[in-house]
């Protein structure tokens, strides 16, 4: 799996890759399908919330994209990685496996 992390106008912290390593560990398990992850992270003035989470995934051939929002960047991470969780089900629900269609 590829794994991008990027950052903007903020320092990547510990405890951030800690998230992302926990979701990792869990993702290759319960999606083997995930050829890659683009991870970015960013502090943004104009933001009301003010931290920026966007996660962009390829899995069966398909990018998805979950973008959020908070306060606190360790939420902002953990709510991004919980809605990408939900959409990475709904993918494989409406895109089986092409094994399993034959």
């Amino acid at each position: 799996m590829n794994i991008d992390i990027t950052t903007e106008h903020v320092a990547m912290r510990p405890e951030w890759h800690d998230i992302i390593d926990g979701w990792l560990r869990s993702c290759r398990r319960l999606h083997p399908d995930v050829e890659g992850i683009d991870v970015s992270i960013r502090h943004a003035d104009s933001e009301p919330a003010g931290e920026a989470v966007d996660l962009i995934v390829l899995a069966r051939g398909r990018s998805v994209h979950v973008g959020m929002h908070a306060t606190d960047m360790s939420v902002a991470l953990y709510d991004a990685l919980e809605a990408l969780e939900h959409e990475l089900a709904l993918n494989e629900a409406i895109r089986p496996r092409t094994e399993r269609r034959q």
